[in-house]
């Protein structure tokens, strides 16, 4: 593929392996006078089996072209890696990952909710046929559909109900 590039600070990566790609992710500094935090989410899609032996393939969504969607009340900000709510689609994936079907109703959000922020996340088109989960990364004081949530927790919900998440503090899943 021959691919290369400095990403960071909000940028996405979307790979497809496919019938296989030898690939290492390195995090050079962005600023030379102050810290350089990283935070990094690896999520791994299993291809359908008609695509398991596909050309790798590989996209680069900078920041600034990332979509996102924020609440009237500005409380709620998501950002949409794969997927859509509310009418902001995420930016195409590569063409053979599980994502790029929309019938699997894939969706990658990073929410976050100011303090006392409330945000009713509306059901999968799949309905219950689809996993939803939320990992509770940031934070403290998180409900979600009015039960008390750990931090660092993983939190399995019914994609086929509507789910209302509120921040008590500033809260990220």
């Amino acid at each position: 593929m021959k691919c290369g590039g400095r990403y960071g600070q909000g940028d996405l990566q979307w790979m497809t392996a496919g019938k296989g790609v030898v690939h290492g992710e390195m995090f050079p500094l962005v600023n030379a006078d102050k810290p350089n935090p990283t935070r990094f989410f690896q999520i791994w899609l299993n291809l359908p089996k008609k695509n398991k032996m596909v050309n790798p393939d590989y996209i680069m969504h900078w920041a600034e072209d990332v979509k996102k969607f924020a609440s009237q009340d500005e409380k709620t900000k998501v950002t949409v890696w794969a997927g859509e709510i509310d009418g902001v689609k995420a930016l195409e994936p590569p063409k053979n990952s599980w994502a790029a079907d929309p019938a699997n109703d894939v969706a990658v959000w990073h929410i976050e909710v100011a303090p006392g922020g409330k945000f009713l996340l509306p059901k999968a088109k799949g309905g219950n046929g689809i996993n939803r989960t939320f990992y509770f990364i940031e934070g403290k004081n998180l409900e979600i559909s009015q039960q008390t949530i750990d931090p660092n927790s993983r939190v399995d919900v019914n994609a086929g109900m509507e789910v209302e998440v509120e921040g008590k503090a500033h809260v990220e899943l």
